[in-house]
């Protein structure tokens, strides 16, 4: 089957395969390591999972512009591409949620809107509109991309703090931990405001196509 992909459509594969391997990195308890004698068995395999998350973002990023400068769409492309998109960022919010450094309400609310707006995009397709991502939907993804980053390289650096921590900790932080911890809560924050300004566009640009007597 791979012979026969074009380039773009190879890395929206591979960034698929990617997210059960992040997951997996970030899903081994500490038990395990030390069960082997091995030191910061979970800081390394953290740079392990932010290492697969920005190669698989990169991909995102390539294989639309190998898509745009080479007139390159297919119907594979145009079910996968948003598809890996959402697995990606749907693993990278659940696990932070479930390591403690993302809010649940934060992945809850970027988890409805996608399944909302999916089913949104389905209506459009039943009357052949046009179901490019639009503006609001790039801003989205980037700011998502972004925040889940940051707040893997948190994790990394303090594992126990959360999202929001330096405003009550703040005096206890060094300098790093601070910064890192104010970037990333920032980034979550333009994510939830990127994601509901998308669910509202989506919702605006598709609901003259929601058929309720079918």
């Amino acid at each position: 089957m791979l012979n026969k992909m074009n380039l773009p459509n190879k890395l929206t594969m591979l960034r698929i395969i990617l997210v059960p391997l992040f997951i997996i990195c970030l899903s081994i308890p500490e038990s395990f390591f030390e069960s082997f004698e091995i030191d910061n068995g979970t800081t390394i395999m953290g740079w392990v999972a932010l290492v697969i998350f920005v190669v698989a973002a990169l991909t995102d990023c390539l294989d639309g512009r190998i898509s745009r400068s080479q007139g390159i769409v297919t119907k594979f492309g145009k079910i996968m591409d948003p598809l890996a998109d959402k697995l990606l960022v749907s693993a990278g919010f659940i696990m932070l949620t479930g390591l403690g450094v993302v809010p649940a309400y934060v992945t809850a609310i970027v988890i409805f809107r996608d399944f909302f707006v999916n089913a949104l995009r389905m209506f459009g397709a039943d009357n052949s509109k046009d179901l490019a991502a639009g503006l609001s939907g790039k801003v989205k993804t980037l700011f998502q991309m972004l925040a889940i980053t940051l707040a893997l390289v948190s994790y990394i650096v303090s594992p126990t703090v959360s999202m929001f921590a330096f405003i009550e900790s703040s005096l206890t932080m060094d300098t790093i931990e601070l910064v890192i911890n104010v970037a990333m809560s920032i980034a979550v924050l333009a994510t939830l405001i990127a994601t509901i300004w998308s669910f509202v566009d989506y919702f605006v640009r598709f609901k003259e196509d929601i058929d309720v007597e079918n």
